[in-house]
């Protein structure tokens, strides 16, 4: 018995680590002009691929079609009897919650403009942890971008180089072409490559960011002043 619940438990540890591990890899290609996007996402997690492109989507959505037109319409009226019957509960509970809302005290633009400059530094570190954590292998971005004012093509301009410079620094498999229009209004890009995700590199980022002091500072005092509204709401 004791023999069994060891494999069991090693079998998880391993399942766990494998997960944790193991590489997700997702290849992309990806092409727009305007509107009109085309795109081709195939991920592979050790032997398993799963393949995202249009073509599926199209297919799911006909099936999707097909089956509903199966149902009948006594099938539809009662659906519509129940959705209906639904709705009016639905209603109910939130009117509720909204006289609920309205007794309780709702944060002012002082206290958000406060938790925005505490909370800014800890979340723009969380981001970029979240992307270095990524590895690109190979990948390339080419776009030309134009807008109707000149000057917001300027002020995009000056964004973009900064983003190349940010991602230059962070990736050097990754490569990036970034073509402002002045002259004609359009949005056309063209990437392609390959991204490699580990799990269990997030770990260290999610946890610094966890136990940050502004953070705790602030979701121990979010809390203790919701659970205040409760109590306060309740006598």
């Amino acid at each position: 018995m004791l023999s069994i619940l060891t494999f069991i438990l090693l079998l998880i540890v391993f399942l766990v680590l494998l997960v944790l591990f193991a590489a997700i890899d997702v290849v992309f290609d990806i092409k727009g002009s305007g509107v009109s996007v085309e795109h081709s996402v195939i991920v592979h997690w050790l032997l398993f691929s799963r393949q995202v492109s249009p073509e599926l989507e199209n297919e799911d959505k006909y099936k999707n079609d097909s089956s509903s037109d199966e149902f009948s319409n006594e099938v539809k009226d009662a659906e519509n009897f129940v959705t209906e019957k639904v709705k009016g509960h639905f209603q109910e509970s939130e009117k509720k919650k909204k006289e609920k809302k309205k007794k309780s005290i709702d944060m002012t633009y002082s206290e958000m403009i406060k938790a925005f400059r505490k909370l800014r530094n800890p979340i723009f570190l969380f981001i970029k942890g979240l992307i270095c954590s990524v590895k690109i292998p190979d990948a390339r971005i080419n776009a030309v971008y134009g807008f109707p004012d000149p000057s917001y093509t300027g002020v995009a301009c000056g964004y973009s180089h900064a983003l190349i410079a940010f991602m230059a620094s962070n990736f050097e498999n990754l490569k990036m072409d970034l073509v402002p229009d002045f002259v004609d209004e359009k949005i056309e890009f063209d990437m392609s490559g390959k991204l490699r995700i580990r799990l269990y590199r997030f770990i260290p980022v999610i946890l610094r960011f966890v136990f940050n002091r502004s953070v705790l500072s602030f979701s121990w005092g979010f809390f203790i002043k919701k659970y205040y509204r409760k109590s306060s709401g309740n006598l």
